[in-house]
């Protein structure tokens, strides 16, 4: 079998069920999206162990899409032995201490420092008061998950309690120290459920930042080496007052799209999250995610903050960095092979020229103490993009100091967007563009606009920077592109494009 056990010192047993990863072969996206595998969290449970004394129980390399084992009657079916090393650590834990605390780890794609909480049930405006079905007691929930909480949002870790994965799915393996599965038939099951009763278990579902090795990862075993005693069951004063979130204004999406010579950048906020991403000059990708979890502010996500009209971007937290621009069509892949920014930090400033959303951009990034200039162009938008699908969407600066930013139907030739040059602004009246092939369609590229006011204007160029995203969940996938451009005769970059449904 392919996950190992490791017996403790402590009451803390840690179970990390989708560690496993095979060599990195890439997949083919099909009609049903493959799960990902939890990557790195099998070394980071090892380490946890290290730093704690606790027993482990370990997936170092079966694929999830093989045998997923956080879901119940999969792994009981399958792999019963992994329920056995389970009931054994457990029962040792129990045997040595009276009461046992399981911990299982996982791993959630997001670059903001922040771990979820799981325990088993859904929560109310007070995390730390818990009923009966729930996978801790109330006093563990008012000693060991508050003391968690506080270590971790000491040491700059977003800590949520069930924000987005509360771990109570009939299926989920926390559910075996509930009440739920005590009268199963499988013997199996229903003796690991008699031993939770005895049990306090929690899931820990943490970002990107907190598994790979580095600052941020040490940051979390540092808050669980603070938390321990209360992990173990020992009393601790009670909980301050969890604070709320604020309330979102706007789903409105806030945006700047800037241009810099060799550097080219994205930032988004919107009412789900945020995103910041940088093409350096020397290639590959730098990337923050970020979701609305915990305490935020309109203006932003995590480290990410984007004044109205995009007056100014500025960032400072952790990213993750990518050799390629191609993670995304195969993301677990890309992951596998991703570095992290510890401490990534961004400072723009956009003056716009008019109306119309285009304007300079100055400022500067520094990547773990690597200074970037930034001084070009930007594009600023407020609001959503015209919902036609699929589409192309390009907004560009021209040599002359024209400007053009233009919405195209692909199957349905709807043009919506304006073009403005040394006469005015003109509404866009109709617009073909021309790509290339189906996989690199912006290699080269033509775009013609046809004005109002009957004048037109052709545009040749191609990508300087791509990013091609696959989106699974349906047959077949999303493709979509993104990509920075050059528009032939001029040295630096005109904007940024986007082709979505290809």
């Amino acid at each position: 079998m392919s996950v190992t056990a490791t017996p403790g010192r402590t009451s803390l047993v840690l179970v990390a069920p989708h560690g496993g990863r095979r060599d990195p072969v890439r997949r083919p996206w099909g009609s049903a999206p493959l799960k990902m595998n939890d990557l790195h969290t099998a070394a980071l449970t090892q380490e946890l162990a290290a730093a704690t004394g606790a027993a482990t129980l370990v997936n170092f390399d079966l694929d999830r899409n093989d045998v997923d084992l956080n879901r119940l009657t999969a792994v009981h079916d399958r792999l019963p032995e992994f329920l056995e090393q389970l009931r054994e650590l457990v029962r040792a834990a129990l045997d040595r201490h009276g009461r046992a605390t399981v911990l299982t780890v996982h791993g959630w794609n997001v670059m903001q420092p922040a771990v979820d909480l799981g325990l088993g049930c859904t929560t109310d405006a007070d995390p730390f008061r818990v009923g009966p079905h729930a996978a801790v007691s109330p006093a563990f929930a008012l000693g060991g998950v508050a003391a968690f909480h506080r270590a971790c949002s000491a040491r700059g870790i977003t800590a949520t309690v069930g924000a987005r994965y509360p771990a109570r799915a009939k299926e989920n393996l926390i559910q075996l120290f509930t009440a739920r599965h005590r009268a199963d038939p499988r013997p199996l099951v229903r003796e690991l459920a008699a031993l939770g009763a005895r049990c306090d278990a929690m899931q820990l579902e943490l970002s990107i930042p907190l598994r790979w090795p580095g600052a941020w990862r040490q940051r979390l075993i540092d808050a669980c080496v603070e938390a321990l005693p209360a992990l173990a069951g020992e009393p601790v004063p009670p909980p301050d007052a969890m604070p709320l979130a604020d309330d979102v204004a706007s789903s409105a999406r806030r945006s700047l799209e800037f241009v810099a010579g060799d550097v080219a950048g994205l930032a988004t906020l919107d009412a789900l999250g945020g995103r910041l991403l940088l093409f350096p000059p020397d290639g590959g990708l730098v990337l923050f995610t970020g979701e609305r979890i915990g305490p935020c502010a309109t203006d932003a996500v995590a480290g990410l903050c984007i004044e109205p009209g995009a007056a100014r971007v500025r960032f400072d937290g952790p990213m993750a960095r990518f050799a390629d621009t191609t993670p995304f069509v195969d993301l677990e892949h890309g992951l596998g092979s991703a570095g992290l920014v510890q401490r990534a930090v961004l400072d723009l400033r956009f003056t716009p020229d008019d109306g119309t959303g285009f304007g300079s951009v100055a400022g500067e990034a520094v990547l773990d103490g690597r200074r970037l200039a930034i001084r070009g162009s930007g594009f600023a938008v407020e609001g959503t993009p015209p919902l036609v699908w699929p589409r192309m969407r390009a907004a560009l600066r021209l040599s002359d100091g024209s400007t053009v930013s233009v919405t195209l139907g692909l199957q349905d030739g709807s043009a919506t967007g304006f073009v403005h040059d040394a006469t005015g602004i003109h509404a866009v009246a109709s617009a073909e563009a021309d790509t290339g092939p189906a996989d690199d369609p912006l290699r080269t590229f033509t775009l013609q606009v046809t004005m109002a006011n009957g004048h037109a204007l052709h545009v040749r160029g191609a990508a300087m920077h791509r990013l091609p995203v696959v989106r699974g969940g349906s047959a077949p996938p999303v493709r979509l592109l993104y990509a920075s451009l050059r528009l032939d005769g001029d040295q630096e970059p005109a904007g940024w494009c986007e082709l979505g449904g290809l």
